[in-house]
């Protein structure tokens, strides 16, 4: 790197057999691809560009857990306490189906367009969810969410990619994900101060006038060519075609993760698991993941000029497998306790939205720092009943927070040196993908679990009636006798000890993912 005149810094990664860049444009080359110029925004578009990228990182990642402070409101608010779980995982189901396809996308139709129309349908679907007026209605305006929610995401990362030469990647990306991972953090307080003090539908609401901004920002700061401004078509990066994307794996995917996420949810629901309500989405769902598979083995072995949405070849380096299987079982244990344990300090102890959300600090403040992994499984191993003097769930939230941030920072980070350029994207979404994939499936087996073991416990202390009203409004417990309520508070008690083992193991089975990344030569970050 060397300075050309006081505005504009060159940057040559092995050009010596190309044209010379053009003033603040990047020659990247890499075995097997082609050669791509990047002309790097400066001055104030550069830093908008950079902020309004980041706040929709922080955005999406903030809307996936503020609910989880409000859901009890919510459920006690629409009636609906049973399909609580739903306006979780809508959202998650459609926000990680689409990362991979917004991002392919992009490349079609340009970054600015497919990016405003991802905070279009984000800003809008938003408003949507604070009007809703049953939780069916809910539940349908956050998949939509969620679709807006994705695509921000995806394309967030991949214009951060193109926003800095690969030398300023750690600055840049620690930035970016420290605010991503602080969004999830500091949703459930957020969620139980709106709640509290105001209606649960502001949670929703507030993006709207943020969204509205951001568009607007980005109309003014992105330029409609990003991020080959300048540098005229010869030199552009050639776009797919669209009939090379994969939707049929897309819709594959989608179609095994919903279908599971129904089956589950069915269960929590209907707290029968032996039925065909239940039984059927599970098993159509294998069948859709082992084509899903086949899919993309056939088009590598056949030739086909379509694009993967999931490259066989990740499943052919252990690298990429062992940062994809990290990222999934990082989101099982993370993400999944921010959902479950507001539900339980407010179901448990009886405490406010606010005060559960509090509950939180420990994690909110030290997620972002990160630790090692060993130190989350270690804090889940010995996770106690939630009492009034709990300083040792805090404890364990600062253990749990510091394994989960290093361990999101870390993947992110080693993304870019593991793969190829022209798999960048997908590679970027895939591991954001099954880091949410994870968090909703356990979401999902552990909503239904603890359902039903509150069911069958209570079986012998209520009436059916009773019971119904717990599974509508957990409001409804502050109505009975204090003898039954403390009754009712021990047996929602055990049934998230249980919910809680079961995140344990899949904290303990990512051992897996940590021997796959293991090199005997480390990967340095300059």
């Amino acid at each position: 790197m060397h300075s050309t005149d006081n505005s504009t810094q060159e940057y040559d990664l092995g050009a010596a057999k190309h044209d010379p860049p053009l003033p603040n444009e990047e020659l990247v080359t890499e075995a097997g691809t082609q050669t791509d110029y990047f002309n790097f925004l400066t001055g104030w578009r550069f830093y908008v560009v950079a902020a309004v990228l980041q706040l929709a990182l922080f955005l999406v990642n903030f809307e996936i857990t503020i609910v989880s402070t409000a859901l009890v409101s919510i459920s006690n608010d629409l009636n609906d306490f049973s399909k609580t779980s739903w306006v979780v995982t809508a959202y998650l189901i459609t926000y990680t189906a689409g990362l991979v396809i917004v991002a392919k996308l992009s490349d079609i139709f340009g970054r600015k367009r497919t990016y405003l129309l991802a905070l279009l349908i984000f800003t809008a679907f938003s408003g949507g969810c604070g009007g809703a007026q049953t939780m069916v209605q809910l539940i349908v305006f956050r998949a939509f969410q969620g679709v807006g929610g994705g695509g921000l995401y995806a394309v967030a990362f991949v214009m951060l990619f193109e926003l800095v030469p690969k030398n300023k990647y750690p600055l840049l990306l620690v930035t970016s994900v420290a605010l991503a991972v602080l969004g999830n953090a500091l949703g459930p307080i957020f969620g139980g101060l709106i709640t509290q003090r105001s209606t649960w539908r502001w949670v929703f609401l507030l993006n709207v006038p943020t969204g509205a901004a951001a568009i607007l920002c980005v109309l003014l700061s992105v330029p409609n060519d990003y991020p080959y401004q300048g540098l005229g078509v010869e030199k552009s990066k050639p776009k797919p075609k669209l009939s090379s994307i994969d939707f049929t794996g897309a819709f594959l995917m989608l179609l095994g993760l919903a279908l599971l996420i129904t089956g589950l949810n069915e269960a929590a629901s209907t707290l029968v698991w032996v039925s065909g309500t239940v039984l059927a989405p599970i098993i159509v769902s294998a069948f859709a993941w082992a084509a899903f598979l086949i899919c993309q083995w056939w088009y590598v072995h056949s030739g086909s000029s379509i694009q993967s949405v999931f490259p066989w070849r990740f499943c052919q380096s252990r690298l990429v497998m062992g940062i994809i299987l990290n990222s999934f079982f990082t989101g099982t244990v993370s993400i999944s306790l921010i959902i479950l344990l507001p539900i339980r300090y407010q179901t448990t102890l009886g405490v406010g939205p606010l005060e559960a959300g509090v509950k939180l600090l420990p994690f909110v403040l030290l997620t972002s720092t990160g630790a090692a992994l060993t130190g989350s499984i270690a804090g889940l191993a010995a996770l106690p009943s939630i009492a009034p003097a709990d300083t040792g769930v805090y404890g364990l939230q600062v253990i749990i927070g510091l394994g989960a941030g290093f361990n999101i920072g870390v993947v992110t980070l080693m993304t870019p040196y593991v793969v190829e350029h022209k798999d960048l994207a997908v590679a970027t979404a895939a591991g954001t993908q099954f880091r949410f994939l994870g968090s909703a499936v356990v979401v999902s087996i552990t909503t239904a679990v603890g359902n039903s073991l509150v069911k069958a416990k209570l079986t012998g202390i209520l009436t059916p009636l009773q019971i119904q009203e717990v599974f509508r409004s957990s409001a409804s417990i502050n109505e009975l006798s204090p003898e039954l309520e403390e009754m009712v508070r021990t047996d929602f008690i055990s049934s998230f000890d249980v919910q809680f083992r079961i995140v344990l193991g899949f904290a303990v089975a990512s051992i897996i993912s940590i021997v796959l990344l293991w090199k005997k030569k480390q990967i340095l970050v300059d």
